[in-house]
């Protein structure tokens, strides 16, 4: 060990015990302190980022054109954030406007300089023009019932101002810009400057471009989540279990096929739809796949449907099977799946703002997120774990079918999948997903197919590409989870966070972990979905 591991071990405690301060502060201060000493906020009882993002692009709108400040509505999805752009020289002039209307009284704005965002403070508040600002993010403080505040302010939208360019002058591809022309402070893919007579076309047309077909960079087909989820603390499942696996299975099973906390809920479905609904309530449907279960509090309705193992499974006779890898091989059998959807397990959750985009291409094909943890180069061992044999067994089947190999895992990410390209890949390789099918526990012969394997075969097939997204995974039987957590908590900036379990922790040692894992799905997210029930039915305690 390191010298300077125990001062690491110190700071990382320092940390952590600041973040749980701070938010243990605040709620106190919410709960006894009088509402008009509070900073301004807005108490919410349900969140969908994208949503708000629109409601504030809407009434910024309407202030500006209140006040006769021509404006542009820049609001595609290949923007973060959204923004609404002005003459820098009309910058003055929309923030009295801003201070001035009802509807914005309680808003906040930090100060832009290009891509740098200062510290957000009440709009109201007296605001020094610091020389070479770009823009205001502006964002309302909102909070939950409970007093947890739910977004930063960088989750807002941005007022950008645009430089005008005084004379005529040539144009790098040919041709003049006209004077008056407005110039973007930094690229955003979508527009870099408006002429003239462009913005005379947008005053016109309700404040935004002239209309055109769907960008080409953008997916316009529906996309759906399936999740896979057990309550493997169900007796009725218990027992089924017990029935299955007996002595004669479980000889020819991986090393780690049996080990408990695989199967313990501790409500990672609950936060994760919680999750959907605040940062990803763009999806069309919500497939729940389970074994004859259903968690005692969700709310199934047109977007959401609990989808028995029954079926799915191309041979119903090999249920119950107790194996993730047999599971995901028949997740594309979902009758009504889309063709582009995310596949999840219970433990991924989202926890910024995200966009088909992160996941597919707008021509359909599928992303996939390739880890910098590489494939033991090893033959199959009876001692690997089952990912493990499994990873060398797609490998295997990488190079027998077109003589190259691979080399890394893939991120514990919500996985993007595209379903008739997993059934062009069952019927090339029928054995493949029977076999997986059949195996009622992991074994070394599994593949890992809609998890691993179909990302690098779609690759080598040109339907998948290589993609990059802000995440974080958790294993809860390292020393102290809550360290991460407390930094998750304080970013609150990644877009994919997953928390596993490797199951190496004795009951008494979870303890605490889940304690620590409770606080922080309550604080993350706090706001209960639309496909829970209102009356805190299901929730485990974190204590048991």
């Amino acid at each position: 060990m390191s010298q300077l591991e125990p001062l690491k071990v110190r700071l990382r405690a320092v940390r952590t015990a600041a973040v749980i301060g701070r938010l243990r502060l605040r709620r106190l201060c919410w709960r006894w302190l009088p509402r008009w000493l509070h900073r301004r906020h807005d108490i919410v009882t349900e969140l969908d980022v994208h949503a708000y993002r629109a409601e504030l692009i809407g009434t910024l709108s309407a202030i500006l054109a209140r006040a006769q400040i021509a404006h542009l509505i820049l609001d595609q999805r290949l923007l973060d954030p959204p923004r609404v752009v002005i003459d820098a020289r009309q910058a003055r002039a929309a923030i009295r406007a801003l201070r001035r209307a009802a509807e914005s009284r309680r808003w906040w704005a930090a100060t832009a300089h290009y891509a740098s965002v200062g510290r957000a403070t009440a709009l109201a508040w007296p605001r020094i023009g610091l020389p070479g600002r770009t823009g205001l993010m502006l964002s309302r403080n909102l909070v939950s019932p409970d007093g947890v505040e739910l977004l930063d302010s960088e989750q807002g939208i941005l007022l950008e101002f645009w430089r005008p360019q005084l004379t005529e002058a040539p144009a790098a591809g040919g041709g003049w810009h006209a004077a008056g022309t407005l110039w973007a402070p930094l690229g955003n893919g979508v527009l870099d400057h408006a002429d003239p007579s462009l913005w005379a076309q947008i005053q016109a047309n309700d404040f935004r471009l002239p209309a055109r077909p769907p960008h080409l960079l953008l997916l316009n087909e529906p996309v759906d989540l399936v999740y896979t989820w057990v309550d493997g603390t169900d007796p009725v499942w218990l027992r089924r279990r017990a029935e299955v696996l007996g002595d004669e299975v479980m000889a020819q099973a991986s090393v780690d096929a049996a080990i408990d906390a695989r199967f313990i809920p501790r409500d990672e479905l609950r936060y994760s739809l919680r999750s959907v609904q605040m940062f990803a309530n763009w999806v069309n449907r919500i497939w729940v796949v389970t074994d004859q279960q259903v968690p005692s509090w969700l709310i199934g309705d047109e977007r959401l449907r609990v989808v028995d193992h029954r079926e799915i499974y191309a041979d119903p006779s090999v249920l119950p099977v107790y194996n993730s890898h047999s599971i995901e091989s028949q997740l594309h059998h979902i009758p009504g799946l889309a063709d582009h959807y995310l596949y999840l397990n219970d433990d991924m959750l989202f926890g910024a703002p995200v966009q088909p985009e992160d996941f597919f291409h707008g021509n359909g094909i599928s992303k996939f997120f390739t880890s910098l943890a590489l494939l033991d180069v090893s033959a199959i061992d009876p001692r690997d774990m089952a990912v493990t044999s499994a990873a060398k067994n797609n490998r295997a089947l990488i190079e027998a079918e077109f003589g190259r190999t691979i080399t890394n895992k893939l991120r514990h990410t919500p996985q993007p999948q595209v379903r008739p390209v997993l059934e062009e890949f069952e019927a090339q390789h029928p054995e493949v997903f029977d076999s997986v099918m059949r195996s009622p526990v992991r074994r070394p012969s599994d593949y890992s197919l809609p998890s691993s394997l179909n990302q690098y075969y779609a690759f080598a097939r040109g339907r998948a590409v290589t993609g990059r997204i802000r995440y974080e995974y958790l294993d809860l039987g390292v020393a102290r989870p809550q360290d991460v957590l407390a930094v998750w908590l304080s970013r609150r900036r990644i877009s994919a966070l997953c928390i596993n379990d490797s199951g190496e922790d004795s009951a008494e040692q979870r303890r605490p972990k889940e304690v620590a894992l409770r606080a922080f799905f309550e604080e993350y997210f706090p706001l209960p979905s639309r496909w829970e029930r209102g009356d805190g039915s299901g929730i485990r305690s974190a204590a048991r």
